[in-house]
């Protein structure tokens, strides 16, 4: 594939932008980073000393191997739809479908996961009635879808100024905490909440992962980027050190002039980054500084509307939803209908709990990042050498090495995440084979364009083997469902229990041993059911 060439795929109308690497940095800091927020929660969880050493590693074994592998497969297809459609390329339309309906469900809760945030950073600095607070989270919708109608080069614009905002606060925070340096950053290594190494590093893995990710994101609008197959790589190869510092240092520095490790938190009367410049500067600045948090999920939200629409818009360009989905502004190329349905679900959404909007979250981005590196573990065997403007040294030894490190973590970080995250995201996960199936039934999919390379099955009316790869899918969900929860009762038993009735007081979240009865139940029905399906499909295909 010419990586010169415009039209990336079937999208025909849209429309490539000049766009610079900084601007592309910028973008990616945006999604994902837009500061350190979040990391407040590891460090009562793990200890000061631990958390340190996992904001080190993680870039290493996770963040660094992740971006390499996608700035490798950006540089051989720089395609609009990006990771979509090398999952397509490399496992075929169900697999690709699967994870369009990740990315799609995926992207609307993150959205409105941000903006649920910044107004709720808001008002810890301003009270605000329910209206107040409903009122300016459709304010802030409607700002971003403005700027994303306007079109990429607007966004990196948006996201670039924002992000350096950020990146100042920041430095800001490391450099007064270190000036004012009194104790140790890394004193206690363990907090005292778990029994043993593995206890605290669980407890940390998930927040860690979920600061370190998002790479994948900006592959979606490639087709968008003049030479993506050159900016997208540099630029990430940049990001990454400068999200880690954007971790690591501010934190330090926090720990070590203001202490206090055990109360940092993201909750209104905890320690976090803006006690450092209450503390030694004055009030005001830690109220600037909240007002930075507040920019920083704006950040987030900005770029998540770009890539969320392009999900959508692969979902219609693909035909497994309506036509009228794909449709592009005449002048800038921008999928409107696809940025108003991001818009309205995430009106629609804002009104439920944080809790509630991560527990459905974490499953999808985890599918998401596994089906991205399989297929790219594929591609990189199965492409010619020559179409690869960036290459992983180490060949392909080195990428193996990466891809499988990789794909534990992601098991690992569902296990060790929380039983209710486990619960709830593997109840969401079981809708989306149905979802496929109902697109395929009624759009008829990749048959559409490439009736020769995607027949459907009369019988069927989905794609032969289909119905096999429903019952294999479903058959490894309740596999998976059994295994964790002797996982899960073996590494939260000891205070499971108690935890999860304090946490959250009533409601299935509150039962642990109901949580794991039903992770049992659905794990059984669901291998019963998945095992039925491949039989069938083995006398239908």
């Amino acid at each position: 594939m010419d990586p010169s060439i415009e039209k990336r795929h079937g999208v025909k109308d849209v429309v490539v932008s000049e766009v610079g690497v900084l601007s592309v940095v910028g973008m990616f800091y945006a999604i994902c980073c837009a500061g350190a927020f979040g990391i407040e929660e590891m460090i009562p969880e793990c200890g000061p000393g631990l958390t340190i050493v996992m904001l080190l590693v993680l870039p290493i074994v996770w963040a660094l191997p992740y971006s390499l592998i996608c700035a490798e497969m950006g540089s051989a297809r720089p395609v609009e739809g990006g990771n979509l459609m090398w999952v397509k390329e490399a496992l075929g339309e169900f697999w690709f479908a699967i994870m369009v309906f990740c990315n799609v469900l995926w992207s609307l809760v993150c959205n409105t996961v941000y903006v649920v945030l910044a107004i709720g950073y808001l008002g810890k600095i301003v009270p605000l009635t329910d209206f107040q607070s409903m009122a300016l989270k459709v304010i802030m919708i409607l700002i971003f879808f403005i700027i994303n109608i306007l079109g990429v080069r607007d966004v990196s614009i948006v996201s670039t100024v924002l992000s350096i905002i950020i990146v100042v606060a920041f430095a800001v925070v490391a450099v007064v905490g270190f000036a004012n340096w009194n104790q140790s950053p890394v004193t206690p290594f363990f907090s005292d909440e778990y029994d043993t190494a593995f206890g605290h590093i669980g407890a940390g893995l998930a927040i860690g992962i979920w600061m370190y990710s998002g790479f994948d994101e900006l592959s979606v609008i490639a087709g968008e980027v003049k030479n993506a197959h050159k900016i997208i790589p540099k630029a990430l190869m940049i990001v990454v050190p400068l999200i880690a510092l954007t971790y690591i240092l501010p934190t330090m520095a926090g720990l070590c002039s203001v202490g206090e490790w055990a109360d940092w938190t993201t909750e209104p009367d905890g320690v976090g980054y803006s006690a450092v410049l209450t503390q030694f500067v004055g009030p005001a600045a830690g109220v600037l500084f909240m007002i930075v948090a507040i920019i920083g999920q704006a950040s987030i939200f900005n770029v998540c509307i770009t890539t969320g629409s392009r999900c959508i818009l692969m979902l219609a360009d693909e035909h497994f939803g309506p036509q009228f989905v794909a449709n592009l502004t005449k002048s800038r190329g921008v999928p409107y209908v696809g940025l108003i349905i991001v818009a309205a679900a995430t009106m629609l959404l804002v009104p439920f709990s944080f809790t509630f909007l991560v527990v459905v979250d974490v499953f999808f981005m985890i599918m998401v990042t596994s089906l991205t590196v399989i297929a790219c573990m594929i591609l990189k065997r199965r492409l010619p050498k020559e179409e690869f403007h960036f290459t992983i040294p180490g060949g392909t030894t080195l990428h193996t090495i990466f891809g499988v490190v990789i794909l534990f973590i992601c098991v690992m970080s569902t296990l060790v995440n929380g039983t209710e995250y486990f619960l709830g995201g593997m109840i969401w996960l079981l809708a989306v084979p149905i979802l496929y199936v109902l697109g395929k039934w009624r759009y008829k999919g990749s048959t559409i364009d490439e009736p020769d390379d995607y027949p459907i099955n009369p019988r069927t009316h989905l794609g032969f083997g289909d119905v096999k790869k429903l019952g294999l899918l479903y058959a490894g969900i309740g596999v998976f469902a059994v295994i964790a929860r002797g996982f899960l009762n073996w590494y939260e038993g000891s205070w499971g229990p108690e935890y999860y009735l304090e946490e959250y007081e009533s409601g299935i979240f509150s039962d642990f041993g109901g949580m794991l009865n039903m992770i049992l139940i659905i794990g059984i029905v669901c291998l019963v059911a998945g095992l039925v399906i491949w039989l069938i499909g083995r006398k239908v295909e």
